[in-house]
């Protein structure tokens, strides 16, 4: 990518950093982005220049490709929390196309403005997005709608809808952050996966120090053995964004790669303890919903016969919302799953466990619910007691737990009143919920994830939380009885 796309997206890195030379300050806007600042119409205007002028650096969904950043999603709302959209408007029309800056009209940039307010679920109004920065200074970027706006009605029927207290279980553990020790010049990055193996030992993907590996010459995926010490690391160069890691019955170790940049991503890896790579799944580059490509791939696992699941579909409204059975040689057998909070449909299947009887536990988490399946798609059962489902993991005992990380009280990104992040456990037999380990970010409602995404539990019952914000595998373990 050019310098001038890379200034875009270190202002959508930097965030205040973005601000342009006498412009208003965003403090003094009087309005908010969820006043209404677009139409619909405009922004459907917007969704054809978009593919015309942004699609190739930012992706088709918005997701952003290689060193281009999201322009939807967490990332680019935290980035952008607290500006302008007159700051946004220029920091546009001053650095894209990248090969051609400042050529499209302002209206089209307006409007291409619209598509992507759209895409990160900000409401409609009355009037069409202004084409004048000095107006627009005037329209606030808030990621999450201001709590103030909900009503204590609103709020209270919410909560009053997941009694008894969905926070209320007791804590039974204690927290280790600083277990797993990184190789001398190394720190770890945001992680959303963690799994052990046979001998105990203790597998990371983790995004080369930072959220990201595009670029990187870090090894992602790291190994440590049973009492924490680093073991080895491998796999630079070819993953962009590690997300999902599973480790099979023959100790194989499973990722996959959540984005795309046209050259590589969008697929799932399968290494043995080694390093050494026996296959990859899905077309290097290609993000795409098919029966042999995957849009973006959150989660694997594989089932005792050998029949692999994958998660597909990290984009709320977007792109895919799909479950892929493969059979043991990587076969297309199936897929199911839609976009929607209907049974049976999801919006960002961010994780997948198989309990004892074989039935598929999928976290739909933009829909703050477990879906249950048989093997084949058919629903079974949804369970919302468990939170917003980032992370699922179910033991030999049937033992369910749940990793919470984006769970807001308001409304916006995460929205889900009354439940506070953290890692629920319980019965994936009965659906009770017996124990809750409390993220202890101290303002989760300020940001979009905090606490554990990702989740593992050893033979003995240690549990491993790996966490994008504070860039850590914690271990949880009970103390001994007395």
């Amino acid at each position: 990518m050019g310098k001038k796309l890379i200034a875009l997206t270190g202002a959508l890195a930097a965030g205040a950093a973005a601000l342009i030379a006498g412009a208003p300050s965003a403090q003094d806007a009087s309005k908010s982005v969820w006043d209404g600042a677009y139409t619909l119409p405009q922004a459907e205007r917007g969704a054809t220049a978009y593919g015309e002028n942004c699609a190739k650096c930012h992706g088709p969904q918005l997701t952003g490709l290689g060193e281009a950043k999201p322009l939807v999603g967490p990332e680019f709302l935290s980035a952008w929390n607290g500006l302008s959209l007159g700051d946004l408007f220029e920091r546009t029309r001053v650095t894209m196309p990248m090969d051609k800056p400042r050529s499209l009209s302002k209206e089209a940039y307006a409007d291409i403005l619209a598509y992507v307010l759209k895409a990160n679920g900000f409401p409609a109004g009355a009037g069409e997005l202004s084409t004048h920065s000095e107006v627009l200074a005037g329209v606030r970027i808030d990621a999450f709608k201001p709590t103030a706006a909900l009503s204590a009605t609103t709020f209270a029927s919410d909560a009053a809808a997941t009694a008894p207290d969905p926070n209320g279980a007791p804590n039974p553990y204690v927290a280790d952050a600083g277990f797993l020790k990184m190789p001398l010049g190394r720190t770890m990055g945001s992680s959303s996966g963690v799994a052990t193996d046979s001998r105990g030992h203790i597998w990371v993907a983790e995004r080369c120090g930072a959220n990201n590996c595009a670029g990187s010459t870090l090894d992602p995926i790291v190994e440590f053995d049973a009492k924490g010490r680093f073991v080895q690391a491998f796999g630079h160069g070819l993953l962009l964004f590690p997300h999902g890691l599973y480790v099979d019955a023959h100790d194989h170790i499973w990722v996959t790669d959540g984005h795309s940049d046209g050259t590589k991503g969008a697929q799932v890896f399968e290494f043995d303890r080694t390093g050494k790579m026996l296959r990859a799944l899905g077309k290097p580059g290609v993000s795409a919903e098919g029966p042999d490509t995957f849009a973006e791939p959150n989660a694997v696992l594989v089932a005792p016969n050998g029949t692999i699941f994958v998660a597909d579909g990290h984009t709320p409204g977007k792109g895919a919302a799909r479950i892929v059975k493969l059979d043991a040689s990587g076969t297309f057998i199936k897929q199911w799953g839609a976009h929607g909070d209907a049974p049976g449909q999801m919006d960002v299947p961010h994780t997948i466990a198989l309990d004892s009887r074989g039935r598929l536990f999928v976290g739909d988490r933009w829909n703050n619910r477990i879906e249950i399946f048989d093997q084949d798609g058919k629903l079974l059962d949804v369970w919302p007691q468990f939170g917003r489902p980032s992370g699922l993991f179910i033991d030999r005992n049937d033992t369910l737990y749940v990793a919470d990380s984006e769970s807001r009280n308001p409304e916006g990104y995460g929205h889900h009143p009354g439940w506070k992040r953290g890692v629920r456990i319980g019965s994936a037999k009965t659906g009770k919920v017996e124990a809750f380990i409390p993220d202890t970010e101290p303002n989760p409602d300020a940001g979009a994830t905090s606490g554990a995404e990702g989740i593992w539990v050893d033979r003995h019952g240690a549990v491993y939380g790996a966490q994008v914000l504070q860039k850590a595998i914690v271990r949880y373990t009970k103390p001994p009885a007395r």
